[in-house]
């Protein structure tokens, strides 16, 4: 309270002071200024000096006006608060350095507790990249930290070499040491490592950032990919946008393989004709006999023998995995799998038949290569 009553009237006084010289314009007020008690030489009246000073006559005549309207009071309430918040933000200051110094205490403390920090020699390592590696590194790792770690080798190497120590550190144990251990520079700032351990927590939780490729680089959308389930090592469970997506399952469900409520031979036929139709399409316009009459002859063929070749590949899985996905209760192992495959060659065969009609009726347009 002293203070803010001493360093409050110090100011009122010399704001007053300074307010009533500037504004009545009474330089009379400086003690120690010569020549002004017998007034000053007035220049010619139409020199330029003459326009300046009747420029700064007006100039005194409105701050006069302006030192009617604030007044005393007003000076001194001024003045009174000025001081006020310059002991404010003093005492904010003077807070501001204790807390820094109670910090730095308490950690002058923490080190104490821990013995090989006490004295690590600077060949070991320098007492700026130590407190960097103290300050990324949390305070209940420091006195056991964790191996493969830089603070686990200068534990190693200060508790090993360094004064008192009977044991000579070798040029060659100098030399890994050296390479070993970080400099100030190869360590990151706390906020830095912060955001690292960030990242690696949620990768070991089996989250991934979503990023959007664009030109030249990536953008990071903000959103989580959980790409993993429950199980860590089960690599089964990866899950994706488009393996796990809503309409990835759909859209697989909706498919004639594993769409509920239909037969096996309903399954085959569907399947078949969708692959028929579309397998003649690349013989047909990129074959060797594109720019003749017979391509699409030669499309029909060449896709009626994959079609066969396809079933006979299905009718062999059958016979020997016997899968039973497709069994109705009491049929033999396969009977539904063995079942869809043989609808799926006659399916196929009416496909890419009907696909030929399409384009034998319609005209195959060919292109001269």
């Amino acid at each position: 309270m002293r203070e803010f009553l001493g360093i409050t009237t110090a100011l009122v006084l010399a704001t007053i002071w300074a307010c009533n010289v500037l504004l009545t314009g009474d330089v009379s007020a400086f003690a120690f200024v010569s020549g002004f008690a017998h007034g000053p030489q007035l220049p010619p009246a139409h020199s330029p000096s003459t326009r300046g000073l009747a420029d700064s006559s007006r100039a005194s005549q409105v701050l006069a006006s302006s030192h009617e309207a604030l007044g005393i009071k007003g000076l001194f309430g001024f003045g009174c608060g000025f001081g006020a918040l310059l002991a404010l933000a003093r005492g904010a200051i003077t807070s501001r350095r204790a807390e820094g110094s109670d910090i730095a205490v308490k950690q002058k403390e923490d080190l104490a507790k821990v013995a090989y920090l006490q004295n690590v020699p600077r060949s070991v390592i320098e007492q700026e990249t130590l407190e960097k590696l103290l300050s990324i590194t949390p305070r209940e790792e420091w006195e056991n930290p964790p191996e493969r770690s830089y603070l686990y080798a200068v534990k190693t190497y200060a508790e090993a070499y360094g004064a008192g120590k009977a044991t000579k550190i070798g040029w060659w144990d100098y030399v890994c040491m050296k390479y070993i251990l970080p400099g100030t520079d190869d360590l990151p700032t706390k906020k830095v490592s912060d955001e690292a351990q960030k990242i690696e927590d949620l990768r070991m939780a089996g989250k991934v950032n979503m990023e959007v490729p664009v030109a030249g680089g990536w953008i990071d959308t903000g959103a989580l990919i959980q790409w993993k389930g429950k199980e860590p090592f089960a690599g089964d469970l990866v899950q994706t946008p488009v393996t796990d997506g809503r309409w990835s399952k759909q859209y697989i469900a909706n498919m004639a393989f594993y769409r509920e409520g239909l037969q096996p031979w309903q399954r085959g036929i569907e399947i078949g004709m969708a692959h028929g139709y579309f397998l003649i399409g690349p013989f047909v316009s990129l074959g060797p006999l594109r720019a003749t009459p017979e391509a699409a002859t030669v499309g029909l063929l060449c896709g009626c023998a994959i079609i066969g070749i396809v079933s006979v590949g299905g009718l062999i899985f059958g016979t020997t995995i016997k899968p039973t996905r497709f069994d109705r209760e009491g049929d033999k192992p396969a009977a539904g799998f063995i079942e869809m495959i043989n609808w799926h060659a006659l399916g196929g065969l009416g496909g890419a038949g009907f696909a030929h009609a399409l384009l034998t009726l319609f005209g195959w347009v060919h292109a001269t290569f």
